[in-house]
C-alpha cells in the first residue's frame, strides 16, 4: 500500500533496508513520535559510547571494525539531527516508553552508562519529550513483543516502524497505526513519567561505580 504525500516525505510500505531508509526520512519531518523500547534505549537519544557498545554487542562486531564505525556514524548523525530539531522553532513531540531493564543494563561500562543516563535526564526535562519507564514490578505488558515507532507528520497519515531480527518493516495502514498508538498510550498510564522518571534515572546513574 502506498501512503499519500506526507509533507515533503513520501512513504511506501516496505521491508528491509528500504524501511529503515524511509524511517530516517520520517525522523526529519515527524511532528509526533511514539516509541516502545523494551530492550535498549531509543536510538535518537543515544550517546556515542552507548551506541557503539550496543550495536557492537548485538551485531557481534569488534571495536574498531569498519562496519561498526559506519553504523555508529549513522546512528550519531540521526541523533544529532534530532537534537537539532529539538532546539528548533518547531520541535517534534516525543513519547518514549522504555523498560526499566533497559535503563538498568550497564552498556559500555559504568562511565559510558552514566553519560547515557545523564543525557536522558537532560532531555527528559524538555517540554516536548516524555520518557515513560515501565517498572520491573509491572510484569508482562504488550511492549515486550519488540521495538516499534509511530511517526505522525503535519500533513498526511502516520506510519508505524517495526525493528526486528528478521528485518525492519514500515506500514501506513491506518487501522494498524491506530491500534499500536492506542497500545502505546495505554502503556503510558502505567509507566513512571515526569519528575519521578527523572529521579529514577538520576538514582541509577549515581549508583554506578567508577
Amino acid at each position: 500500500m502506498r501512503g499519500p504525500g506526507m509533507g515533503s516525505v513520501e512513504i511506501n510500505d516496505a521491508r528491509g533496508p528500504e524501511a529503515f531508509n524511509q524511517l530516517m526520512r520520517l525522523e526529519q519531518e515527524s511532528t509526533e513520535i511514539f516509541q516502545v523500547q523494551p530492550n535498549f534505549l531509543p536510538g535518537l537519544l543515544q550517546v556515542e559510547g552507548y551506541a557503539a557498545s550496543m550495536i557492537g554487542g548485538i551485531a557481534q562486531l569488534a571495536p574498531g571494525a569498519t562496519e561498526l564505525t559506519e553504523r555508529v556514524g549513522v546512528r550519531m548523525q540521526r541523533a544529532r539531527a534530532f537534537e537539532s530539531r529539538l532546539k528548533g522553532t518547531r520541535p517534534p513531540r516525543l513519547w518514549a516508553v522504555i523498560d526499566e531493564a533497559a535503563v538498568r543494563r550497564v552498556v559500555g561500562g559504568p562511565a559510558v552508562m552514566r553519560e547515557q543516563l545523564d543525557h536522558l535526564v537532560a532531555v527528559s526535562k524538555l517540554d516536548t519529550i516524555t520518557l515513560a519507564i515501565v517498572p520491573l514490578g509491572h510484569g508482562a505488558y504488550p511492549g515486550l513483543t519488540g521495538s516499534l515507532e509511530i511517526h505522525q507528520v503535519a500533513e498526511g497519515p502516520a506510519a508505524v516502524f517495526f525493528e526486528g531480527v528478521n528485518g525492519d518493516e514500515i506500514d501506513t495502514d491506518p487501522e494498524l497505526v491506530r491500534r499500536h498508538r492506542e497500545t502505546v498510550e495505554s502503556m503510558l498510564t502505567s509507566a513512571v513519567t515526569g519528575a519521578e522518571a527523572t529521579a529514577l534515572l538520576e538514582s541509577i546513574s549515581g549508583s554506578l561505580s567508577s
